[in-house]
Protein backbone atom coordinates (compact mmCIF):
# COMPACT_ATOMS: atom_id res chain seq x y z
CA UNK A 1 0.00 0.00 0.00
CA UNK A 2 2.77 2.35 0.92
CA UNK A 3 4.57 1.48 -2.24
CA UNK A 4 1.68 2.66 -4.44
CA UNK A 5 1.09 4.91 -2.81
CA UNK A 6 4.66 6.76 -3.05
CA UNK A 7 4.08 5.78 -6.98
CA UNK A 8 1.18 8.37 -6.72
CA UNK A 9 2.83 10.84 -5.36
CA UNK A 10 5.92 10.78 -7.59
CA UNK A 11 3.60 10.56 -10.61
CA UNK A 12 1.44 13.42 -9.32
CA UNK A 13 4.68 15.67 -9.22
CA UNK A 14 6.29 14.80 -12.55
CA UNK A 15 2.89 15.37 -13.99
CA UNK A 16 3.08 19.39 -12.18
CA UNK A 17 6.51 19.23 -13.51
CA UNK A 18 5.69 18.69 -16.97
CA UNK A 19 2.40 21.06 -17.67
CA UNK A 20 4.38 24.06 -15.50
CA UNK A 21 5.49 24.67 -18.79
CA UNK A 22 9.13 27.29 -18.13
CA UNK A 23 9.80 29.61 -20.88
CA UNK A 24 13.92 29.29 -21.67
CA UNK A 25 15.67 32.47 -22.57
CA UNK A 26 18.84 32.65 -24.88
CA UNK A 27 22.16 33.74 -22.73
CA UNK A 28 21.71 37.45 -23.94
CA UNK A 29 18.34 37.77 -22.27
CA UNK A 30 19.22 39.82 -18.95
CA UNK A 31 17.51 41.22 -16.01
CA UNK A 32 18.02 44.14 -13.56
CA UNK A 33 17.23 44.55 -9.84
CA UNK A 34 14.59 47.10 -9.40
CA UNK A 35 14.18 46.64 -5.39
CA UNK A 36 16.62 47.92 -2.65
CA UNK A 37 17.33 44.21 -1.26
CA UNK A 38 16.07 41.09 -3.40
CA UNK A 39 16.28 37.82 -1.90
CA UNK A 40 16.97 35.24 -4.74
CA UNK A 41 15.72 31.76 -4.04
CA UNK A 42 16.29 28.26 -4.48
CA UNK A 43 13.10 27.72 -5.93
CA UNK A 44 10.31 29.64 -7.63
CA UNK A 45 8.32 30.94 -4.93
CA UNK A 46 8.21 32.49 -1.08
CA UNK A 47 8.14 29.24 0.53
CA UNK A 48 11.91 28.47 -0.57
CA UNK A 49 15.03 29.18 1.25
CA UNK A 50 17.11 32.46 0.45
CA UNK A 51 20.82 31.41 -1.33
CA UNK A 52 22.03 34.72 -1.58
CA UNK A 53 20.64 38.73 -1.74
CA UNK A 54 21.22 40.91 -4.22
CA UNK A 55 20.71 44.83 -4.53
CA UNK A 56 19.11 47.84 -7.10
CA UNK A 57 20.93 47.85 -10.23
CA UNK A 58 22.57 44.01 -9.92
CA UNK A 59 22.53 42.86 -13.32
CA UNK A 60 21.70 38.60 -13.80
CA UNK A 61 21.41 36.15 -17.09
CA UNK A 62 17.46 35.37 -17.10
CA UNK A 63 17.51 31.22 -17.79
CA UNK A 64 13.87 30.66 -18.00
CA UNK A 65 10.77 32.16 -16.40
CA UNK A 66 8.00 30.22 -14.70
CA UNK A 67 4.66 31.70 -13.73
CA UNK A 68 6.07 34.84 -11.75
CA UNK A 69 9.35 33.65 -11.11
CA UNK A 70 12.92 34.01 -13.38
CA UNK A 71 15.39 31.82 -12.57
CA UNK A 72 18.57 33.37 -12.92
CA UNK A 73 22.15 32.19 -13.57
CA UNK A 74 24.47 33.56 -10.38
CA UNK A 75 28.27 34.57 -10.38
CA UNK A 76 28.93 31.23 -8.58
CA UNK A 77 27.96 28.76 -10.98
CA UNK A 78 24.75 28.22 -8.80
CA UNK A 79 21.16 29.21 -10.29
CA UNK A 80 18.59 30.82 -8.25
CA UNK A 81 15.32 32.09 -8.77
CA UNK A 82 13.64 35.80 -8.22
CA UNK A 83 10.48 37.11 -8.32
CA UNK A 84 9.75 38.69 -11.82
CA UNK A 85 7.92 41.73 -10.09
CA UNK A 86 10.73 43.09 -8.60
CA UNK A 87 13.15 42.80 -11.71
CA UNK A 88 13.24 44.39 -15.39
CA UNK A 89 14.14 42.06 -18.45
CA UNK A 90 16.42 43.65 -20.51
CA UNK A 91 16.58 42.42 -24.00
CA UNK A 92 19.49 42.14 -26.47
CA UNK A 93 18.54 43.36 -29.83
CA UNK A 94 21.09 42.88 -31.51
CA UNK A 95 21.24 43.92 -35.42
CA UNK A 96 17.65 46.08 -34.62
CA UNK A 97 17.37 49.47 -36.52
CA UNK A 98 15.12 52.44 -35.62
CA UNK A 99 13.65 55.76 -36.74
CA UNK A 100 13.06 58.54 -34.06
CA UNK A 101 9.80 60.10 -34.34
CA UNK A 102 10.09 63.09 -32.55
CA UNK A 103 12.55 66.27 -32.63
CA UNK A 104 15.06 66.66 -30.32
CA UNK A 105 14.85 63.83 -28.55
CA UNK A 106 17.40 63.69 -25.52
CA UNK A 107 19.86 61.05 -25.27
CA UNK A 108 21.08 60.30 -21.73
CA UNK A 109 24.18 58.87 -20.06
CA UNK A 110 21.65 55.98 -18.18
CA UNK A 111 18.12 55.00 -18.93
CA UNK A 112 16.16 57.39 -16.29
CA UNK A 113 15.27 60.82 -16.96
CA UNK A 114 17.85 61.81 -14.08
CA UNK A 115 20.61 60.54 -16.67
CA UNK A 116 23.03 63.78 -18.00
CA UNK A 117 21.27 64.54 -21.85
CA UNK A 118 24.66 64.30 -23.90
CA UNK A 119 22.92 64.43 -27.43
CA UNK A 120 19.98 65.14 -29.25
CA UNK A 121 18.85 63.20 -32.01
CA UNK A 122 16.29 64.60 -34.97
CA UNK A 123 12.92 62.79 -36.21
CA UNK A 124 14.22 60.69 -39.01
CA UNK A 125 17.36 60.04 -37.72
CA UNK A 126 18.11 56.23 -37.99
CA UNK A 127 19.65 54.64 -35.04
CA UNK A 128 21.04 51.10 -34.05
CA UNK A 129 19.42 49.79 -30.79
CA UNK A 130 21.23 46.67 -28.94
CA UNK A 131 19.45 46.64 -25.39
CA UNK A 132 16.21 47.47 -23.63
CA UNK A 133 16.13 48.60 -20.10
CA UNK A 134 11.95 49.17 -19.15
CA UNK A 135 10.73 51.95 -21.56
CA UNK A 136 14.24 52.90 -22.53
CA UNK A 137 16.17 51.31 -25.70
CA UNK A 138 20.82 51.75 -25.74
CA UNK A 139 21.37 52.53 -29.25
CA UNK A 140 24.50 53.48 -31.07
CA UNK A 141 24.67 56.95 -33.68
CA UNK A 142 27.38 58.60 -35.10
CA UNK A 143 29.98 56.72 -32.65
CA UNK A 144 28.00 57.97 -29.31
CA UNK A 145 25.84 55.38 -27.25
CA UNK A 146 23.67 56.31 -24.65
CA UNK A 147 19.57 55.96 -23.87
CA UNK A 148 16.26 57.39 -25.05
CA UNK A 149 13.05 57.16 -24.13
CA UNK A 150 11.46 53.87 -26.44
CA UNK A 151 8.06 55.47 -27.42
CA UNK A 152 10.05 57.91 -29.65
CA UNK A 153 11.93 55.14 -31.39
CA UNK A 154 9.71 53.41 -34.25
CA UNK A 155 11.65 49.66 -34.61
CA UNK A 156 12.75 48.56 -37.56
CA UNK A 157 15.14 45.86 -38.05
CA UNK A 158 16.19 47.16 -41.52
CA UNK A 159 17.89 44.34 -43.34
CA UNK A 160 18.87 45.52 -46.64
CA UNK A 161 19.54 43.47 -49.81
CA UNK A 162 20.95 44.66 -53.27
CA UNK A 163 18.80 45.47 -56.08
CA UNK A 164 21.70 44.55 -58.72
CA UNK A 165 19.16 46.43 -61.16
CA UNK A 166 16.17 46.02 -60.11
CA UNK A 167 13.39 47.88 -61.72
CA UNK A 168 9.82 48.50 -60.16
CA UNK A 169 6.85 49.74 -61.60
CA UNK A 170 3.90 51.77 -60.02
CA UNK A 171 0.68 50.15 -59.43
CA UNK A 172 -1.59 52.67 -58.34
CA UNK A 173 -2.39 56.55 -59.10
CA UNK A 174 -1.57 58.65 -56.09
CA UNK A 175 1.43 56.03 -54.65
CA UNK A 176 3.25 57.76 -52.14
CA UNK A 177 6.99 58.34 -52.66
CA UNK A 178 8.68 58.99 -48.88
CA UNK A 179 11.79 60.48 -47.58
CA UNK A 180 11.84 57.41 -45.54
CA UNK A 181 11.05 53.57 -45.27
CA UNK A 182 7.88 54.19 -42.99
CA UNK A 183 4.33 55.79 -43.49
CA UNK A 184 5.07 57.85 -40.74
CA UNK A 185 7.52 59.77 -42.99
CA UNK A 186 7.44 62.72 -45.12
CA UNK A 187 6.08 62.65 -48.77
CA UNK A 188 8.59 63.74 -51.26
CA UNK A 189 6.62 62.70 -54.66
CA UNK A 190 3.35 61.25 -55.97
CA UNK A 191 3.27 58.92 -58.62
CA UNK A 192 0.94 57.41 -61.23
CA UNK A 193 0.05 54.01 -62.34
CA UNK A 194 2.62 52.56 -64.81
CA UNK A 195 6.06 54.95 -63.41
CA UNK A 196 8.67 52.97 -63.14
CA UNK A 197 11.79 53.27 -61.47
CA UNK A 198 15.42 51.81 -60.47
CA UNK A 199 15.46 50.14 -57.37
CA UNK A 200 19.32 51.27 -55.06
CA UNK A 201 18.39 48.58 -52.28
CA UNK A 202 15.13 46.81 -50.79
CA UNK A 203 15.00 47.72 -47.27
CA UNK A 204 12.47 45.25 -45.78
CA UNK A 205 9.18 45.82 -47.08
CA UNK A 206 10.53 49.35 -48.75
CA UNK A 207 11.98 49.89 -52.01
CA UNK A 208 14.59 52.64 -52.29
CA UNK A 209 14.12 54.24 -55.75
CA UNK A 210 15.78 56.67 -57.81
CA UNK A 211 13.92 59.49 -59.07
CA UNK A 212 13.92 60.86 -62.26
CA UNK A 213 15.88 63.63 -61.31
CA UNK A 214 18.08 61.96 -59.48
CA UNK A 215 16.92 62.50 -56.05
CA UNK A 216 16.07 59.05 -53.80
CA UNK A 217 12.68 57.87 -52.41
CA UNK A 218 11.45 54.96 -50.56
CA UNK A 219 7.93 53.22 -52.03
CA UNK A 220 5.78 50.59 -50.21
CA UNK A 221 6.55 47.13 -51.98
CA UNK A 222 2.78 46.25 -51.47
CA UNK A 223 1.72 48.92 -54.09
CA UNK A 224 4.30 48.09 -56.99
CA UNK A 225 5.40 45.33 -59.46
CA UNK A 226 8.64 44.19 -60.07
CA UNK A 227 10.96 42.87 -63.01
CA UNK A 228 13.49 40.41 -60.48
CA UNK A 229 11.52 38.41 -58.17
CA UNK A 230 13.38 38.75 -54.51
CA UNK A 231 14.81 35.93 -52.56
CA UNK A 232 12.34 35.99 -49.22
CA UNK A 233 11.12 33.00 -47.54
CA UNK A 234 8.21 35.34 -47.30
CA UNK A 235 6.47 36.92 -49.87
CA UNK A 236 4.68 40.67 -48.29
CA UNK A 237 3.85 41.06 -52.21
CA UNK A 238 -0.13 41.51 -52.60
CA UNK A 239 -2.62 42.17 -55.53
CA UNK A 240 -5.47 44.25 -56.07
CA UNK A 241 -7.91 41.78 -57.25
CA UNK A 242 -11.57 41.92 -56.09
CA UNK A 243 -10.73 44.69 -53.16
CA UNK A 244 -11.76 47.64 -55.94
CA UNK A 245 -14.88 49.70 -54.31
CA UNK A 246 -14.99 47.25 -51.09
CA UNK A 247 -16.07 49.35 -48.20
CA UNK A 248 -13.78 47.98 -45.50
CA UNK A 249 -14.54 49.74 -41.72
CA UNK A 250 -11.12 49.04 -39.49
CA UNK A 251 -11.95 49.39 -35.87
CA UNK A 252 -8.50 50.00 -33.62
CA UNK A 253 -9.53 48.95 -30.32
CA UNK A 254 -9.82 51.12 -27.36
CA UNK A 255 -8.99 54.58 -27.02
CA UNK A 256 -8.92 57.43 -24.77
CA UNK A 257 -9.42 56.57 -21.17
CA UNK A 258 -9.78 53.18 -22.21
CA UNK A 259 -6.18 52.37 -22.79
CA UNK A 260 -6.72 48.84 -23.38
CA UNK A 261 -4.52 45.91 -21.59
CA UNK A 262 -0.56 47.16 -21.25
CA UNK A 263 2.22 45.85 -21.74
CA UNK A 264 5.10 44.37 -19.62
CA UNK A 265 7.64 47.71 -20.74
CA UNK A 266 3.97 49.84 -20.84
CA UNK A 267 3.35 49.65 -24.43
CA UNK A 268 -0.46 50.74 -24.43
CA UNK A 269 -3.18 48.71 -26.77
CA UNK A 270 -5.08 51.70 -28.04
CA UNK A 271 -1.77 53.24 -29.08
CA UNK A 272 -0.75 49.95 -31.16
CA UNK A 273 -4.31 49.46 -32.40
CA UNK A 274 -4.41 52.89 -33.98
CA UNK A 275 -0.58 52.47 -35.33
CA UNK A 276 -1.50 48.95 -36.91
CA UNK A 277 -5.05 50.29 -38.11
CA UNK A 278 -3.71 53.38 -40.25
CA UNK A 279 -1.01 50.50 -42.03
CA UNK A 280 -3.38 48.59 -43.18
CA UNK A 281 -5.45 51.55 -44.37
CA UNK A 282 -3.11 52.75 -46.03
CA UNK A 283 -2.54 49.70 -47.70
CA UNK A 284 -6.46 49.30 -48.49
CA UNK A 285 -6.97 52.54 -50.06
CA UNK A 286 -4.04 52.03 -52.00
CA UNK A 287 -5.78 48.95 -53.66
CA UNK A 288 -9.49 51.26 -54.37
CA UNK A 289 -11.06 49.94 -51.32
CA UNK A 290 -13.42 52.94 -49.60
CA UNK A 291 -12.27 52.45 -45.99
CA UNK A 292 -13.67 54.44 -42.74
CA UNK A 293 -11.55 54.22 -39.10
CA UNK A 294 -13.94 53.90 -35.99
CA UNK A 295 -11.63 56.21 -34.57
CA UNK A 296 -7.83 58.19 -36.24
CA UNK A 297 -6.80 59.22 -32.97
CA UNK A 298 -6.80 58.71 -29.47
CA UNK A 299 -9.95 58.95 -28.21
CA UNK A 300 -12.69 57.05 -26.72
CA UNK A 301 -15.31 55.34 -29.02
CA UNK A 302 -18.28 53.28 -27.20
CA UNK A 303 -18.94 49.82 -28.59
CA UNK A 304 -22.22 50.46 -29.95
CA UNK A 305 -20.72 53.71 -31.57
CA UNK A 306 -18.39 51.46 -33.35
CA UNK A 307 -21.31 48.86 -34.64
CA UNK A 308 -22.78 52.26 -36.01
CA UNK A 309 -20.16 52.47 -38.39
CA UNK A 310 -19.88 49.79 -39.97
CA UNK A 311 -23.72 49.85 -40.37
CA UNK A 312 -24.48 53.34 -41.80
CA UNK A 313 -21.56 52.79 -44.45
CA UNK A 314 -23.23 49.03 -45.36
CA UNK A 315 -19.68 47.90 -44.52
CA UNK A 316 -18.56 44.98 -46.85
CA UNK A 317 -15.99 44.01 -43.82
CA UNK A 318 -15.56 44.95 -40.41
CA UNK A 319 -12.36 44.50 -38.88
CA UNK A 320 -11.45 44.90 -34.93
CA UNK A 321 -8.15 45.02 -34.29
CA UNK A 322 -7.16 44.11 -30.36
CA UNK A 323 -3.80 42.37 -28.87
CA UNK A 324 -4.10 40.08 -26.19
CA UNK A 325 -2.32 39.86 -22.11
CA UNK A 326 -2.83 36.90 -19.97
CA UNK A 327 -0.92 36.06 -16.84
CA UNK A 328 1.27 32.94 -18.30
CA UNK A 329 3.98 35.20 -20.03
CA UNK A 330 5.24 32.54 -21.69
CA UNK A 331 2.09 32.95 -24.67
CA UNK A 332 2.61 33.97 -28.22
CA UNK A 333 0.13 34.25 -31.02
CA UNK A 334 -2.93 35.19 -33.02
CA UNK A 335 -6.13 34.48 -32.79
CA UNK A 336 -9.49 35.30 -34.81
CA UNK A 337 -13.06 35.66 -33.87
CA UNK A 338 -16.62 35.28 -34.81
CA UNK A 339 -19.90 35.40 -32.98
CA UNK A 340 -22.67 34.56 -35.97
CA UNK A 341 -22.14 31.62 -38.46
CA UNK A 342 -21.99 33.76 -41.68
CA UNK A 343 -18.80 35.67 -40.10
CA UNK A 344 -16.65 32.62 -39.66
CA UNK A 345 -15.35 32.14 -43.16
CA UNK A 346 -14.15 35.89 -43.51
CA UNK A 347 -12.59 34.94 -39.71
CA UNK A 348 -10.84 31.78 -41.35
CA UNK A 349 -9.63 33.94 -44.28
CA UNK A 350 -8.06 36.52 -42.63
CA UNK A 351 -6.71 34.17 -39.70
CA UNK A 352 -5.18 32.18 -42.50
CA UNK A 353 -3.57 34.92 -44.79
CA UNK A 354 -1.58 35.68 -41.17
CA UNK A 355 -0.63 32.38 -40.79
CA UNK A 356 0.80 32.26 -43.82
CA UNK A 357 2.50 35.74 -43.99
CA UNK A 358 4.00 35.90 -40.56
CA UNK A 359 5.52 32.93 -38.49
CA UNK A 360 3.46 33.92 -35.44
CA UNK A 361 2.12 30.64 -33.71
CA UNK A 362 -1.78 30.16 -34.76
CA UNK A 363 -4.23 29.56 -32.00
CA UNK A 364 -6.64 29.39 -34.63
CA UNK A 365 -10.21 30.97 -35.92
CA UNK A 366 -12.70 30.88 -32.70
CA UNK A 367 -16.47 31.76 -31.50
CA UNK A 368 -16.07 34.91 -29.54
CA UNK A 369 -18.94 36.75 -27.81
CA UNK A 370 -17.97 39.89 -28.41
CA UNK A 371 -20.28 43.13 -28.75
CA UNK A 372 -18.08 44.61 -32.27
CA UNK A 373 -19.14 41.29 -34.04
CA UNK A 374 -22.50 39.83 -31.87
CA UNK A 375 -24.49 42.75 -32.52
CA UNK A 376 -22.65 43.76 -36.30
CA UNK A 377 -25.20 42.78 -39.31
CA UNK A 378 -22.27 43.11 -41.81
CA UNK A 379 -19.28 40.65 -41.93
CA UNK A 380 -17.36 41.00 -38.85
CA UNK A 381 -14.51 40.04 -37.11
CA UNK A 382 -12.32 40.61 -34.18
CA UNK A 383 -8.30 40.14 -34.37
CA UNK A 384 -5.97 39.30 -31.43
CA UNK A 385 -3.19 40.03 -33.27
CA UNK A 386 -0.38 39.01 -30.24
CA UNK A 387 0.22 39.16 -26.69
CA UNK A 388 1.52 42.41 -25.07
CA UNK A 389 2.29 40.03 -22.05
CA UNK A 390 5.33 38.45 -23.50
CA UNK A 391 8.02 40.70 -23.16
CA UNK A 392 9.63 39.44 -26.45
CA UNK A 393 6.40 39.52 -28.57
CA UNK A 394 5.89 42.83 -27.36
CA UNK A 395 8.98 44.52 -28.79
CA UNK A 396 8.16 42.58 -31.68
CA UNK A 397 4.90 43.99 -31.84
CA UNK A 398 6.38 47.65 -31.42
CA UNK A 399 9.27 47.25 -34.56
CA UNK A 400 7.58 47.99 -38.14
CA UNK A 401 8.14 44.33 -39.71
CA UNK A 402 5.39 43.27 -37.24
CA UNK A 403 3.15 45.75 -38.45
CA UNK A 404 3.90 45.29 -42.13
CA UNK A 405 3.68 41.68 -42.29
CA UNK A 406 0.20 41.35 -39.62
CA UNK A 407 -1.55 44.03 -41.88
CA UNK A 408 -0.21 42.54 -44.52
CA UNK A 409 -1.66 39.17 -43.37
CA UNK A 410 -5.32 40.78 -43.34
CA UNK A 411 -4.97 42.53 -46.57
CA UNK A 412 -4.26 39.13 -48.03
CA UNK A 413 -7.03 37.10 -45.99
CA UNK A 414 -9.71 40.24 -47.13
CA UNK A 415 -8.44 39.75 -51.01
CA UNK A 416 -8.94 35.81 -50.53
CA UNK A 417 -12.28 36.65 -49.30
CA UNK A 418 -13.77 38.98 -52.11
CA UNK A 419 -12.10 36.56 -54.71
Amino acid sequence: MKKCFFVLIVFFLLGAIITSKPKAYADSQQITVNADILNIRSGPGLSYPVLQKGKAGDRFTLLQTKNDWCEVQLSNEKKGWVASWLVSVNSQLKNTAGIVTVNDLNVRTSPELSGTIIQKLQKGEHVQIFETNNEWFKISLKGTTGWVSNKYIQLTHKSSVSSNGEMITISNNGTNLRSQPSIESSIVEIANSGETFSVIEKVNDWYKIKLHEGNTAYVASWVVSSTVKMNRTKSSKVISKGLKGKTIVIDPGHGGRDSGTIGITNTLEKNITLRTAQILADKLRNAGANVFLTRDDDRYVSLPSRVSVSKINHADAFISLHYDSIDDQSITGHTSYYYHSVQKILAQKINRGISNETNIYDRGTRFGNFHVIRENTQPAVLLELGYLSNPLQEIAINSQDYQESITTGIYNGLEEYFR
